[in-house]
């Protein structure tokens, strides 16, 4: 099977096809009697535990319905105290502290803030660290706020749609500066600056946001966009969704103590970082 994934990172290899025909056959709508049937066989090869997914099986029109399910109803009540939450489930991959020269190395990957982070002054970001998130098909798809903030700037960057698997994504691929993307520049009620940036990858590539509707969906449109006033979000709030394949970069300040080492597994709405200034909820 490995021979067969790595297929998929050649140069030439028809990635956008692949991505647009499996988008559409996630997207094609089934009756209710094949979802009964099908569904469960699908969520059994991915890995997803029918505890995670909300209602009956036939509640899902689609694949991609399922893929991109809510959390069940009442589930992860917000902890108390305070701390910066997970925005998404799925595996720490890396923890990474800006560099001097505004540079980071991220799973011994060399990238710039300005490839990472655009738009922005490298000196601005020389107090963060960055946490990355892989999100595996068997996750919740869906990302939220890890604080309260306010979305200052979003930049929507077109690109790629290589794969995201750690154990396909290569040095040479450099999948956080190649693939399609989605930077929210933010900041918290504390007035830390903070970035997320949310990276697509093979198979469909949408980043869908709940405050924007615009951005990152289909078509996907490259540029930038500033909100006046900024948008309010509370911790926790459902920020939007993959459409499958993902990434998520956290820019956070150096200050906030990790709770959660690389190669351990977070879960969204839940604590991620401790430390720095309270604020309220």
């Amino acid at each position: 099977m490995r021979p067969l994934r790595l297929l998929v990172t050649l140069p030439g290899f028809p990635r956008r096809p692949l991505s647009r025909l499996t988008g559409c056959l996630a997207r094609r709508r089934l009756p209710p009697a094949l979802r009964r049937r099908l569904w469960p066989l699908l969520a059994r090869a991915f890995g997803i535990e029918r505890q995670a997914v909300p209602g009956a099986w036939e509640d899902y029109p689609s694949f991609l319905d399922l893929f991109t399910r809510p959390l069940p109803e009442g589930s992860r009540p917000l902890p108390p105290g305070y701390a910066w939450l997970s925005p998404a489930d799925g595996r720490l991959l890396e923890r990474a502290p800006a560099a001097p020269e505004g540079s980071w190395w991220i799973k011994g990957v060399p990238y710039s803030t300005v490839e990472l982070l655009p738009g922005s002054d490298p000196r601005d970001w020389l107090d963060h660290q960055v946490l990355q998130i892989y999100l595996a098909p068997r996750d919740y798809h869906r990302f939220h706020a890890p604080c309260a903030l306010t979305v200052r700037r979003a930049v929507a960057l077109e690109g790629g749609l290589q794969p995201v698997d750690p154990g396909l994504a290569r040095r040479s691929l450099r999948v956080l500066a190649r693939n399609r993307r989605v930077f929210l520049d933010c900041r918290s009620a504390a007035g830390e600056r903070l970035g997320l940036l949310f990276v697509g990858a093979l198979n469909v590539g949408g980043i869908r946001f709940t405050f924007d509707a615009s951005l990152g969906g289909h078509p996907f449109v490259a540029g930038s966009r500033r909100y006046d006033p900024p948008l309010a979000v509370e911790a926790g709030q459902e920020l939007g969704r993959f459409e499958l394949g993902s990434t998520v970069l956290l820019f956070a300040p150096r200050e906030l103590r990790p709770l959660r080492q690389p190669g351990e597994t977070c879960r969204a709405r839940e604590p991620l970082l401790a430390g720095g200034r309270e604020q309220e909820r």
